[in-house]
């Protein structure tokens, strides 16, 4: 099998560069614009650090799918686990989305309907681990 790689939506990512660009230049024209208040420069301030921060997140989220198994990326952590050492999955709706978390001999591993292609993954790791739909 050839390894595929499930990143979050591209749409995404880049609004969330583009926003982090957009008060990037507001926080710029704040610092050279006579009269701005502070609390007003710090505010623009927060909101380019918010998206900055976020951008990061969904720059370091991936989930590769191997021959042997998955690896999974988050800003802080990488793991790689093999299609047998995947015990479960449970899938829940809610108000942001689907979540899917994956109950594995190495720990959890989560991803949300924020990965491009989430279902093709999902069924991916069905098939791939033995797992029947309940």
């Amino acid at each position: 099998m050839r390894g595929r790689t499930f990143r979050t939506r591209l749409s995404l990512r880049v609004g969330i560069w583009l926003a982090a660009g957009l008060w990037s230049g507001v926080l710029g024209l704040l610092v050279i614009v006579p009269g701005a208040e502070r609390p007003t420069i710090l505010s623009a301030a927060g909101f380019v650090s918010f998206f900055l921060a976020f951008g990061f997140v969904h720059a370091r989220t991936w989930i590769a799918v191997t021959a042997e198994g998955i690896v999974a990326s988050t800003p802080f952590r990488l793991v790689a686990v093999a299609f047998a050492d995947i015990e479960r999955i449970v899938v829940q709706d809610g108000l942001a989305g689907r979540l899917y978390a994956l109950k594995t001999r190495r720990g959890p591993v989560r991803f949300t309907s924020q990965l491009a292609r989430h279902r093709e993954l999902f069924e991916l790791l069905l098939e791939r681990s033995g797992l029947a739909r309940v």
